[in-house]
């Protein structure tokens, strides 16, 4: 009688772990399909980054593509010609959300430049988006933010937008590169208690 309701109980202890198990598995599954279908995958964030930068493949080392999913955004750290550089580019659109490596505008081919000028200033990436690149890297929505400034501006000729709210006890300010979104500088500072968030 004692070695049947052994058995039963081992039985039934073996039906609850293989359940466990199932569940896990199937959630993991579950994790897998959404990751794949509501992110870019790492070759295409690999070639996001090789056309930002208008180089080769073979002449860039990725040390590292990790997906930050509380971000949403993957953290890029690569070599090329001997520095290396780090990129963030959110995991939904594929956007660059921050870099480090600066494209400077002198190509060999100077007869384009000022076809280039006007394509870019075309090409220029509007205020709204300039607060979305803000927002997607303070991890913030519009709703939940109080916002100080957003206004256009000019650094060296150049156009950029000026943004700053307060999230969460704290002040974000951001200049961002009209011509592509690039963060160019970015703070984050702690409000004063009698400060307003």
């Amino acid at each position: 009688m004692k070695n049947k309701k052994n058995k039963e109980k081992k039985k039934t202890i073996l039906t609850v772990v293989l359940i466990i198990i199932l569940i896990i598995v199937a959630l993991l599954i579950s994790f897998w399909i959404y990751v794949k279908t509501a992110f870019i995958s790492k070759d295409e964030v690999k070639e996001v980054v090789l056309n930002t930068m208008n180089v080769n493949e073979e002449d860039v080392y990725f040390e590292s593509i990790d997906l930050e999913l509380d971000k949403k955004e993957y953290e890029v750290e690569l070599y090329y010609n001997n520095n290396d550089y780090e990129f963030k580019v959110s995991a939904k659109e594929g956007k660059i959300i921050y870099t480090d490596y600066y494209i400077e505008n002198n190509d060999a081919n100077s007869n384009d430049q000022s076809s280039n000028a006007t394509t870019n200033q075309n090409n220029n990436i509007s205020l709204d988006e300039a607060v979305n690149i803000a927002l997607e890297n303070a991890n913030a929505s519009e709703s939940d933010v109080n916002f100080v400034k957003k206004q256009e501006d000019y650094d060296d000729n150049e156009l950029v937008y000026d943004i700053e709210f307060h999230y969460e006890g704290y002040e974000y300010e951001y200049e961002i590169r009209a011509k592509d979104g690039f963060i160019i500088s970015q703070d984050k500072d702690q409000l004063r208690r009698n400060g307003a968030n």
